[in-house]
C-alpha cells in the first residue's frame, strides 16, 4: 500500500512539474516576415566562404604539376605529359 501512494505522488509531483515548466520554455517560434527590400542574407555571406573546389583541385594537382618539372628524360616527359592531359590534371582551375 506504501509502495502505490508513493508511485501516485510520484507521479502527481511529475506532472506539476512538467505543468510549472511550461509556461517558460518556448513552444513554439514566430515566423517574422523579411523587410521588403533586404537582399538574401545567404547571397551575402556566400562571398565570404572560400572557394572550397578550388582549394582541394589545386591541392590535388600541385604535386603532379611539380613532379613533371622534375623530369628530365623526354619520353618519360612526354609519356607523363600525355597522362596529365588524359586524367585532366594539367590545368588545376579547369572544370
Amino acid at each position: 500500500m506504501k509502495m502505490a501512494i508513493s508511485f501516485i505522488c510520484g507521479v502527481v509531483i511529475c506532472f506539476l512539474i512538467l505543468y510549472g515548466v511550461k509556461p517558460v520554455l518556448p513552444a513554439f517560434a514566430e515566423e517574422v516576415p523579411p523587410p521588403d527590400g533586404s537582399e538574401n542574407v545567404t547571397q551575402s555571406l556566400v562571398g565570404l566562404i572560400p572557394d572550397i573546389e578550388k582549394i582541394y583541385r589545386e591541392s590535388l594537382t600541385m604535386p603532379f604539376i611539380q613532379a613533371e618539372s622534375e623530369i628530365y628524360d623526354e619520353d618519360i616527359a612526354d609519356f607523363y605529359r600525355a597522362l596529365m592531359e588524359k586524367t585532366g590534371l594539367t590545368d588545376p582551375n579547369s572544370d
